[in-house]
């Protein structure tokens, strides 16, 4: 099977790597200066409406936006998470990812001196399976607890 990317796919039957119970997790950076996130959300919005709605295609594609991120990691952004796990957990164990918690990572706090104020290299945010977004609801706003997905 060939996958292009969304941003140049046409492919929106995956209806055989569904039937085989195929699992997929999409993200994209919000701030990504090459394929728009746009296309991404298209291509996802595409597949919910192939697939007969958001809860059957959630059980088996989930997107995740990843705010400020630019092209697969970096930016003033919590852009290190773990979407393998996510996706074990979601395959081997049936639990499937309604939030990923993401961190910033010291290179983006430190390396980005335009950006004021910098982020915290401690900071941490949920990122939400779409269409959800991390909204603040109280507590530290350096901590993904401090947030719910909505």
């Amino acid at each position: 099977m060939t996958i292009d990317p969304p941003w140049l796919s046409t492919r929106l039957d995956l209806s055989a790597y569904k039937a085989r119970g195929g699992k997929m997790i999409f993200y994209h950076g919000i701030s990504d200066p090459g394929p728009s996130v746009s296309n991404t959300i298209n291509y996802y919005n595409r597949l919910v409406q192939l697939n007969g709605g958001l809860t059957p295609t959630q059980a088996f594609a989930r997107l995740f936006m990843v705010p400020a991120m630019t092209h697969c990691s970096g930016g003033p952004s919590t852009d290190s998470f773990d979407p393998l796990t996510a996706i074990v957990n979601w395959v081997e164990k049936g639990v499937a990812p309604e939030q990923m918690v993401a961190k910033a990572r010291a290179a983006n706090a430190s390396g980005l001196t335009s950006v004021k104020p910098a982020i915290p290299a401690d900071r941490t945010r949920p990122l939400c399976a779409y269409p959800k977004t991390a909204v603040y609801k109280s507590g530290d706003v350096e901590k993904a607890e401090s947030f719910v997905c909505q």
